[in-house]
């Protein structure tokens, strides 16, 4: 018996007894009757009566109840069940079976979704796996060290070039944070403190990007670049920072060549007309030789008159091979940046530049009163400069062309925002040429972009111009208007301190020499070439020195170490058989010989490759650029024995003689 027919049952029973008692005690039955046969048959009949009354009445729900569990069950209600359903279940029942349907239609579209979602994680897992150990293969094998650091300033990861470049893992520098990352980065370069001011940067400002490039210190060695970039989300968040460095020294290397390839390629334009020029000046010296021959002996001031002419045309021929030498020169590799007088490096591409363009164009020069001074390699500079004029030159009409170069002083904010205002040597090279399109002034500084026609451009002028220029801190801008002519403009930073100019004596005229009294030294002349070595024989006599001849350096060393001659100065040539001048210069500086060295070449020499040579010990007095003067070699001398004497010995016996 279930709790619901108890339920049921109970009230029942109660309401039947509830009569009968009424009844009995109306028929005059005491209490005690009840519990006598005819009230137990009484009570057991109403209990009874009411037993069945709750079974019949709970045959309806019972049946629902069990036709209910048999449609969730999915079969149908029994035959005895379903007589006691009333007609609404049938009813109910389809509802159910219909719901039911929906929701196994629904759960097997779900089960199907979700064996598809778990192939598609299993296949993105597969990729993502397979894409993360891609990117460790990347990471590892690239050629750039890379750090990656997050916003706290730990570096989350890095792989083996950062580690190569540091020198040991990064774990043995004391730990993965950005701190001791930076410091150890910038202790690699030479120029320790400049690289950690500039690193120093990215932790004042969290979207600091940059990138810088220097030379790693003396005992390592190389050139590197170092870059830096926040990372980002989606939505702008600066999530960590990339730290990359790279070795750039191969392709510095490439750069330099191409430099140099482009330099020669200007000097491939100039040689015709330099060429020519070149042998007008010999026809000069030539002739007026010859027409001093002859003169009678008794005409000196003719004689005289016809050699000054030939010495003023060697003088002009003597500078403008300087002049290509300098620029010809090839570059060990660094730049060599010193004071720079802008005016004189204009002179000088000026003189280069009117021997290759029609003699009916005309160039200008134009320079302010004030002194223009860069911090540059003047080499370099000049390419730029010939570039541009070159480039003005192919630009110009077939007459009335007009080359302008000028400099000016100016007073110019940088080229970002962030720069104030400065103070800068701005160079410009002017023409009146047909133009650049407006649609392609875009493109001008563009690797091999050339609007020339084929055979006649490289497109490397420009965009190496900028290159030089963007590495002396300065920039360049341009404005140009068709068929009316472009102007480019070149800022470099303007220095003032000129300390570091040196003139070169080798071809001053502005004094004469005469014979000197007496013995002024010692003197060994060192030249391959006979008539050269002749004439610095000649030249030294004349100016009171005793000379010795040597005619490679192997003699030279004999002279010095074997002979016994006391050598007062040695004036050394470079190029030489059995043993060059450099090779000479070492030997002795190593052996512990200091006698002052005077170089003579007829090649433009970088005075800092013999610093390194003397390996410490006294490096040469002066370099001479042949042909010299009679002056120069006057001077270049007394400075040499200046140097090898005590200053009152040298005030008392080897003072030269000038006259003005």
């Amino acid at each position: 018996m279930n709790s619901l027919r108890l339920r049921i049952l109970l009230p029942l029973v109660l309401f039947g007894f509830l009569p009968a008692i009424g009844a009995a005690r109306l028929m005059g039955h005491s209490w005690d009757w009840f519990f006598s046969t005819e009230g137990v048959l009484l009570g057991g009949g109403v209990f009874l009566a009411a037993y069945l009354l709750s079974g019949w009445t709970l045959k309806p729900v019972v049946a629902v109840m069990s036709a209910t569990a048999s449609v969730l069950r999915g079969v149908p209600p029994t035959k005895e069940v379903a007589q006691w359903l009333p007609t609404d279940f049938w009813k109910l029942r389809c509802d159910i079976n219909m719901l039911f349907a929906k929701h196994r239609q629904s759960l097997n579209a779900a089960e199907t979704h979700a064996c598809q979602t778990a192939q598609r994680l299993m296949n993105a897992e597969r990729l993502l796996r397979e894409a993360f150990t891609a990117l460790q293969g990347i990471f590892a094998a690239s050629d750039e060290g890379v750090a990656v650091v997050d916003t706290q300033g730990s570096i989350i990861a890095s792989n083996s070039k950062l580690d190569e470049f540091l020198g040991k893992p990064l774990e043995e520098l004391g730990g993965r944070d950005v701190t001791t990352l930076l410091s150890s980065i910038a202790g690699r370069f030479a120029e320790t403190d400049k690289m950690a001011q500039w690193l120093a940067q990215s932790a004042q400002d969290p979207n600091f990007q940059d990138q810088i490039e220097a030379d790693l210190g003396s005992k390592v060695g190389g050139h590197y670049s170092v870059r830096t970039a926040p990372m980002r989300t989606d939505t702008g968040e600066v999530i960590g920072r990339l730290w990359m460095v790279r070795d750039c020294s191969q392709m510095r290397g490439l750069k330099r060549q191409l430099q140099e390839s482009q330099k020669l390629g200007t000097l491939g334009q100039l040689a015709g007309g330099i060429a020519h020029d070149f042998n007008n000046m010999l026809t000069a010296i030539r002739g007026n030789l010859t027409l001093a021959e002859l003169q009678p002996a008794n005409n000196q001031s003719e004689v005289r008159e016809k050699l000054q002419c030939a010495n003023q045309a060697t003088q002009r021929a003597a500078d403008l091979v300087k002049s290509l030498l300098g620029y010809s020169r090839r570059s060990s590799g660094q730049s060599l940046r010193k004071v720079t007088n802008v005016k004189k490096l204009l002179a000088e591409v000026q003189t280069m530049l009117k021997h290759s363009v029609d003699p009916r164009v005309e160039i200008r020069v134009r320079a302010g009163m004030d002194a223009s001074f860069v911090v540059s390699d003047s080499t370099q500079l000049q390419q730029v400069i010939l570039n541009l004029c070159l480039n003005a030159r192919d630009a110009l009409p077939e007459d009335k062309g007009i080359i302008e170069i000028g400099i000016e002083n100016v007073t110019h904010r940088g080229p970002t925002q962030d720069q104030g205002p400065a103070e800068f040597a701005m160079i410009v090279v002017r023409d009146n040429g047909h133009g650049i399109p407006e649609e392609v002034r875009g493109r001008v500084f563009e690797p091999f972009f050339t609007t020339k026609t084929d055979g006649k451009g490289t497109g490397l002028g420009l965009s190496m111009a900028q290159d030089i220029v963007r590495e002396h801190g300065g920039w360049i801008e341009f404005d140009s208007v068709e068929n009316q002519g472009t102007e480019f403009r070149i800022y470099l930073p303007r220095t003032t301190d000129p300390e570091n100019i040196e003139e070169d004596p080798a071809f001053d005229n502005s004094s004469s020499v005469t014979p000197a009294a007496g013995q002024r030294g010692t003197v060994l002349v060192v030249d391959d070439e006979a008539p050269v070595r002749s004439i610095a024989v000649n030249m030294l006599t004349f100016l009171g020195y005793r000379v010795l001849e040597a005619s490679d350096g192997q003699q030279a060393l004999d002279t010095i170490f074997k002979s016994g001659e006391k050598v007062d100065v040695m004036l050394l040539d470079i190029y030489m058989p059995k043993l060059s001048g450099r090779d000479t210069f070492k030997q002795l500086r190593a052996a512990g010989n200091d006698v002052p060295i005077v170089i003579c070449s007829g090649f433009v020499i970088d005075p800092d490759e013999f610093v390194i040579l003397s390996e410490g010990r006294l490096p040469p007095v002066d370099i001479m650029l042949k042909p010299y003067s009679l002056d120069g070699l006057n001077k270049s001398m007394a400075k040499a024995i200046k140097s090898a004497h005590p200053p009152e010995e040298f005030s008392r016996d080897m003072q030269p003689v000038m006259s003005a």
